[in-house]
This record gives structure tokens, C-alpha cells and sequence, in this order.
């Protein structure tokens, strides 16, 4: 089911596999999930453009071709409240290397105050950037 969406949104995945030369006409997105210890055990799920793409343990990557234009990459866990986003318009031809990473701010308002003090702060315990 999560494959037949992705198809129809246009998203074809190579979950785990190094991102390469996008052919022409599409894009590849590239995302990689960084060692931290902090949430270790929670997978972070990578939405493009509203359908599921992967769940990411620590150190796994996505790989995967998208057609070009307005996008908007998310990144969430289901044991913590909120999201956080990278919004992006993107070239055909092109590659885009992202790395998530755990939130700091999340991490310390879940110390003061739980499940509430996450969903009060709201980003989420992940984020993602671009790669450097």
C-alpha cells in the first residue's frame, strides 16, 4: 500500500541504498540519520510530500528519485509530539543530501515537563537539515 502511494505521488525509493545522479527529469533526494545516542530507539519517520518514505533507526539512509518542484520533507517519531519540516523547491537533475538528527529543545522540554512540555515546545524530537 505505502509503495502503490509513494508511486502515485511520484516518489520511487531505494531505501538503505547511496544516492546517485538523478536522471533526467527527476530529482534524488538523499537522507541519512546521524549516530546520536539520544533517541537511539525511535525511528524517525521521513514523509515527502505528505506520503511515507522510510523509518530510519540510527546510522540507515533513504535514497530515493522524486519529481521536481515544491518540497516539503518531514520528519516525526511516534513517541514524541510535533514534527519538524525542511520546505525546498527542487531542480530536475539535481541531488539533495539531508541529515536528521535529534532536537536538544525537545529533549529539555520533555525533562521539564513530559509529554506535555514536547507538545508545548512542538518540533518534535527530530530534525533535519541539509547536509554539509
Amino acid at each position: 500500500m505505502l509503495l502503490a502511494l509513494a508511486g502515485m505521488l511520484g516518489i520511487e525509493g531505494a531505501g538503505g541504498m547511496a544516492a546517485h545522479a538523478a536522471p533526467k527529469g527527476r530529482t534524488t533526494i538523499a537522507i541519512t540519520r546521524t549516530n546520536d545516542f539520544l533517541y537511539l530507539a525511535a525511528p524517525a519517520a521521513i514523509e515527502i510530500n505528505g506520503a511515507k518514505v522510510a523509518s530510519l533507526g540510527r546510522g540507515e539512509s533513504y535514497s530515493g528519485q522524486i519529481a521536481p518542484g515544491p518540497i516539503a520533507i518531514t520528519v516525526s517519531t511516534w513517541s514524541s509530539p510535533g514534527s519538524s519540516s525542511l520546505r525546498f523547491t527542487a531542480a530536475p537533475g539535481k541531488t539533495y543530501r539531508m541529515v536528521v538528527g535529534p532536537r536538544g529543545k525537545n529533549f529539555a522540554a520533555s525533562m521539564m515537563g513530559g509529554l506535555v512540555g514536547a507538545a508545548i515546545e512542538g518540533g518534535g524530537a527530530f530534525e533535519i537539515v541539509p547536509a554539509q
